[in-house]
């Protein structure tokens, strides 16, 4: 239950930080709290895979491991995007990037929650 309620909360700030971003403003407290929030669920996520046996039915786990590693593509992106700095295209680019794998990877994480 703990990884919904962190994934859940960081993909709702994430939509914020978006929304600020497209008035053209940056708030670096809420993108590290979205950070911490996303790595929280990701980490929960990885320990409730390791503590569970989900090798009764393969394919729930299957759905959490390609939510996971879409959740490891929308963390790369999104540590990496900042580093371009005055390249906006390579940064836009990188951003798009991780809000794409972090909505489908919420999507799918979802429908393996609903599966539990």
């Amino acid at each position: 239950m703990a990884m919904f309620v962190l994934l859940t909360a960081a993909v709702a700030l994430g939509a914020y930080i978006l929304l600020l971003w497209f008035r053209g403003a940056r708030k670096p407290a809420l993108i590290g709290f979205h950070l911490l929030l996303g790595l929280g669920g990701v980490e929960s996520l990885v320990v409730f895979l390791h503590q569970n046996d989900l090798a009764d039915d393969p394919s729930v786990r299957r759905l959490a491991l390609v939510a996971l590693g879409l959740f490891g593509a929308a963390a790369f992106s999104g540590f990496t995007a900042p580093l371009f700095g005055k390249n906006y295209r390579a940064a836009n680019s990188l951003l798009g990037a991780h809000v794409g794998s972090g909505v489908v990877g919420f999507l799918i994480f979802i429908a393996f929650f609903s599966r539990l």
